[in-house]
């Protein structure tokens, strides 16, 4: 029988969780970042959909040979968690997993909808890097702290506080646990890079330009500043994104970070 957990029990899970490469369901999990858990029995519980909301995604995990979710999964998507999408202005399903078995299970599940799938790429930093070297005067980099989160100075303000509150409950969840910094041009945010998921000292960063600014190293100067931070702090960055963002791959290169692994994700419309 599928179950939603409630989020005080999220923690019954983390024997699926654990050995999970994504951070992003870690994170879900373990309290830091938004989302929800379905599981496959109330009480022995050995698979789990996991919405993260920062992604508007599901990641699956457990035992790929579940019965109740190869049988049940997608009629209680119809009945129970689709409704609840389209709430959110969601009118898609987008499910990842990590293992081939996941795979196979995923498209046998839903193998009446119009399926389409890809992979995702999970870069992260294996060695030391000077960043000493790339500072750059001319740029206007800050670092995202209280005053600046909730100050209207900015003029699209608007566009950083949506930004945190999508991977985020709120500003203070996220300057307890994360970090980031931005790049101010002319009283805009044109550029930002920040912890968008946490799991203990891993987090998995966010970077994003305005269009207009993406030539202008922009995009590469903050995420140095936030490197240099996971440098002096000791945390691993994790740096996801899809085959098609070439600009995020490239500036992932460029701050040495190395391919870490890859995931298939699996996605449907609905009505």
């Amino acid at each position: 029988m599928i179950t939603e957990l409630n989020k005080q029990d999220f923690y019954t899970i983390k024997h699926l969780t654990d050995p999970c490469n994504n951070i992003e369901v870690r994170a879900v999990v373990n309290g830091n970042n938004p989302g929800w858990v379905y599981i496959d029995h109330p009480t022995e519980p050995t698979a789990a959909l996991v919405w993260i909301q920062g992604q508007e995604g599901f990641h699956i995990i457990g035992d790929a040979q579940s019965g109740h979710f190869r049988t049940g999964l997608e009629a209680y998507m119809t009945q129970h968690i689709e409704p609840r999408l389209q709430k959110l202005g969601v009118n898609w399903v987008e499910i990842s997993g990590e293992t081939d078995s996941w795979a196979e299970t995923i498209q046998e599940i839903f193998n009446s909808r119009d399926i389409s799938s890809d992979i995702q790429h999970v870069f992260t930093l294996k060695r030391n890097i000077d960043t000493s070297e790339f500072i750059e005067d001319k740029i206007m980099i800050r670092r995202l702290d209280e005053n600046i989160l909730n100050s209207m100075r900015l003029e699209n303000h608007t566009f950083l506080e949506e930004k945190i509150n999508r991977y985020w409950d709120s500003t203070d969840a996220f300057l307890q646990l994360g970090f980031g910094y931005m790049v101010e041009h002319n009283n805009n945010v044109v550029s930002l890079c920040f912890s968008a998921f946490v799991d203990n000292e891993t987090h998995a960063i966010d970077i994003e330009t305005l269009e207009g600014y993406k030539r202008n190293k922009y995009g590469t100067a903050v995420a140095r500043a936030v490197m240099e931070e996971c440098k002096q702090r000791g945390i691993s960055p994790y740096w996801d994104c899809s085959p098609d963002n070439t600009g995020s791959i490239t500036v992932a290169k460029s701050l040495g970070m190395t391919p870490y692994f890859d995931y298939r994700i699996f996605w449907y419309e609905f009505k």
